[in-house]
Formats: C-alpha cells, sequence, structure tokens
C-alpha cells in the first residue's frame, strides 16, 4: 500500500505544478495559476465502491485515474467502470507508476485541447498502454 500512496503524492505534486489542485484550495495557497481540481476518492464507505481512486478535472475536461502499485491488480468492477467512464466520452484509467509518462502526455494534450474533441479520443489510444490502460469494450 505504501507504494501507490508514494505514487499518488508523485502524481498530486505533478498536478499541482501545472496548476491542478485539490479541491477546495485557497487561492492564496496556489502558486501556479488554477487551470482545474482534483479530488482524492476515499474508500471504506466514502464514495461509490469501483470508482477511480482520483477525479481531475483541466480547462473543464474531466479525468478518472485509478492509481496502481507496480505489482497492483485493478477488480473487475474498477476495471467495468473505467470501461463505462471511457465509452460514455470521458475518460478514465488506470495509471501505474511506469505508465507516469504516458499519462503526463495526456494530461499535456488535454490542456491544450480545451475542450472535448475527437483528437482527444486519439490521444488516449496513442498513449495507452498495459501502464496506463484506456480500457474500453
Amino acid at each position: 500500500m505504501a507504494a501507490e500512496k508514494n505514487f499518488e503524492n508523485r502524481v498530486k505534486k505533478w498536478l499541482q505544478g501545472l496548476g491542478i489542485y485539490p479541491l477546495g484550495t485557497a487561492k492564496d495557497k496556489m502558486p501556479v495559476p488554477p487551470i482545474g481540481y482534483y479530488e482524492k476518492r476515499w474508500g471504506g464507505g466514502y464514495s461509490k465502491k469501483g470508482l477511480p481512486d482520483m477525479h481531475i478535472v483541466a480547462n473543464g475536461i474531466s479525468l478518472d485515474v485509478e492509481l496502481k502499485a507496480p505489482d497492483g491488480k485493478p477488480t473487475d468492477l474498477q476495471k467495468r467502470n473505467i470501461k463505462q467512464i471511457n465509452n460514455s466520452g470521458s475518460i478514465a484509467m488506470i495509471l501505474y507508476p511506469e505508465g507516469f509518462e504516458q499519462f503526463k502526455n495526456i494530461m499535456e494534450g488535454v490542456i491544450q485541447c480545451k475542450v472535448h474533441i475527437q483528437q482527444l479520443n486519439v490521444l488516449k489510444a496513442a498513449n495507452a498502454s498495459t501502464k496506463c490502460d484506456m480500457l474500453t469494450s
């Protein structure tokens, strides 16, 4: 579990460097101009079972990310929910530390696109691998 938490902290730090802060962050605590927010979903009855760990919004585009340690395995419910999110036209993924660079490419594309457009689907496909898995039907 420590490996996943360390990876989560790495992702959060990188997002904040882009201007994507935890939901509810005070403006005076934002060293980079804000372009979005993220929220960490907590298990244990705090959120619906099987939802990805993080919900991220950048320039109005929504992404859901299930974070895994290098040896982590998504549950069938997590995989089903990620497929459903992707099939609805949004972006969801299972992200391993080895896929972090691909995730960065996806986020940079989302930030540049600023709107949901067909090119985002191309971006998802081009940067998907088993370490940044964009499950679809």
